[in-house]
């Protein structure tokens, strides 16, 4: 499902909103926000009834943080109606909201929170009850209304609080989900390799955008230093020789760019995010957004993604001449076409191979889920999606191709990234590229394994130069890493624009320890997707965290 085209009122909204609520200390960020019990309702005396919209949807937000159920969005029993103010609350919206809406919103899909007045009381939980009640009359309020409503995103809803006082109303309402776990350029658990290597940042390295690790960071300087664009949220750093720096000497090692340069963690921060539980709840959830391809066949109007058993073969080739189709999965002599029609959820499955060919028209999320390997691999070294789509490996994933989106590859790369030597990402083309997801792509990709996630090497052991990877990758219980990293020659960058979360830290490529220069493989530069921060084209099965909520976008009307 899609996000509306014309993205940029959100953006300048959230930002203002996120300007305006700094002014008046009065929200905090909600997945660090404990149980609703315990949320203090703060008083001012500006802009009341704007006030008395931001937090009692504060609250509303707070109860549903109980309902996260991860990958699979929210326990909410929505029921077939609309509040009787939803029209007047659609009226004020700005266009793009407005726009929003009609696309993204079922208005007749609704869960009452709390509907409160001094006549008429009614909330599902007494506590909640009892705390809306009293801020009802100590603030003169003549009613509050709580409303979720639904959303046709993945792991989303609408949530909008309506206050009331002397005939006038305001409304605040937001965009939640679910703790996304791709909310970092790079998550590391471990610094050290699975077989106790040492990695390093290094001169010429960006990473660029939010990073986070649960270890201290190895940093050599030599030759220069890596860059750090936002802020690094790490256990500590360690110099060349393995020692620890003192915080006051970080700008020695690394440019620090990010407000503030860094946050050392704390280990109730780590057990916050541990990646075995995570791991688990969400292997299982996503079993439950996929079916096999008889059950699929037998029933096509269910929503729903495909399941492989065994190893698989995955190609991505829109937009490619006469070859076109959006995803190809490959089981030994049997190919399984699937093609949008003209737009999802509406796909084509095509089986073709083994004994005859068949068609169906199916309902498609966009989930291909292997119990074994899955290798991305088409006719050239580049892969072109369109669409939203998650791939998950029991194990690994091993990537033999480029991965771009359609649009973004024709608008920002040549046909140079169909042969073995793509062109390199510079500081001016990253910002092109960003520039254009941000106001343009709609894709999406993440690339899940409960093992590695490895970039492979071709038949003549060497990694494809200049490899580039759009996508949000998860290894739970291993790495990201380059195959034959310290035997493949000079491959040039790794740039991944996306996101990185992984167990161990694997190692893409050698250097010079005196020098700074990369002998062997890939130096990186790792580049977060904007869209990310705002939810915006999210792929179903993108991992999550349950009993966790992130509000992405947020809104105040009257």
């Amino acid at each position: 499902m899609k996000w509306a085209k014309n993205r940029k009122g959100f953006i300048t909204a959230l930002v203002l909103i996120f300007l305006m609520v700094a002014s008046i200390m009065l929200l905090t960020l909600y997945e660090l926000v404990g149980n609703y019990r315990t949320n203090a309702i703060r008083m001012q005396t500006s802009s009341q009834l704007d006030v008395d919209a931001l937090n009692t949807l504060n609250a509303g937000i707070g109860y549903i943080k109980s309902l996260s159920a991860g990958v699979l969005g929210f326990n909410i029993t929505y029921q077939n109606r609309s509040p009787e103010w939803y029209s007047d609350f659609y009226s004020k919206l700005t266009s793009e909201w407005k726009n929003f809406l009609s696309v993204n919103i079922v208005s007749n899909n609704t869960f009452s929170i709390a509907d409160m007045s001094t006549d008429n009381q009614s909330c599902v939980e007494n506590t909640l009850k009892d705390e809306l009640a009293n801020y009802l009359a100590n603030r003169k309020l003549s009613r509050i209304s709580i409303c979720v409503v639904k959303t046709k995103l993945p792991f989303s809803a609408l949530i909008v609080s309506r206050v009331e006082k002397g005939g006038l109303a305001t409304y605040a309402y937001g965009i939640v989900t679910s703790k996304l776990l791709n909310q970092y350029v790079y998550f590391t658990n471990k610094e050290k390799s699975r077989t106790g290597s040492t990695i390093y940042f290094k001169a010429g390295e960006i990473i660029d955008g939010p990073m986070r690790s649960h270890d201290y960071i190895n940093i050599n300087n030599a030759g220069g230093k890596p860059t750090f664009t936002s802020t690094i949220e790490i256990l500590g750093m360690k110099n060349q020789r393995g020692q620890v720096v003192d915080p006051r000497e970080y700008n020695s090692y690394a440019n620090l760019l990010g407000n503030p340069p860094y946050r050392i963690l704390t280990s109730q921060d780590i057990s916050a995010l541990d990646f075995n539980t995570i791991k688990n709840e969400y292997k299982s959830a996503l079993s439950s957004l996929v079916r096999d391809y008889s059950t699929i066949k037998s029933n096509p109007d269910t929503f729903s993604g495909i399941k492989f058993t065994g190893d698989v073969t995955v190609s991505f080739n829109h937009g490619q001449g006469g070859s076109n189709y959006d995803v190809k999965v490959s089981q030994g002599t049997v190919d399984y076409i699937i093609t949008w029609n003209p737009s999802p959820p509406d796909a084509i499955l095509r089986k073709q191979g083994g004994r005859s060919s068949e068609t169906t028209n199916i309902k498609f999320n966009g989930v291909i889920y292997a119990t074994g390997n899955v290798t991305v691999d088409g006719p050239t070294k580049l892969s072109t999606y369109k669409g939203n789509y998650t791939l998950f490996s029991e194990n690994d994933i091993i990537l033999n191709n480029r991965i771009i989106p359609y649009d973004t590859y024709t608008n920002n790369f040549t046909a140079n990234e169909h042969g073995n030597n793509g062109d390199t990402v510079d500081s001016d083309k990253l910002q092109q590229i960003k520039n254009y997801v941000n106001s343009n792509e709609t894709s999406s990709l993440n690339l899940v394994a409960i093992n590695d996630v490895r970039i492979g090497v071709g038949s003549n052991n060497k990694l494809i130069d200049n490899m580039k990877i759009f996508a949000s990758i998860f290894a739970f219980e291993g790495s990201f890493k380059a195959d034959n990293y310290n035997r493949s020659p000079y491959a040039g960058q790794l740039f991944v624009f996306g996101s990185i979360m992984q167990n161990y830290r694997g190692p893409v490529g050698t250097f010079d320890r005196l020098t700074g220069s990369t002998i062997t493989g890939y130096y990186k530069t790792y580049s977060y997707d904007p869209r990310i921060i705002t939810g915006a084209f999210q792929a179903y099965g993108t991992p999550t965290k349950s009993q966790t909520i992130s509000l992405k976008v947020l809104g105040l009307a009257k």
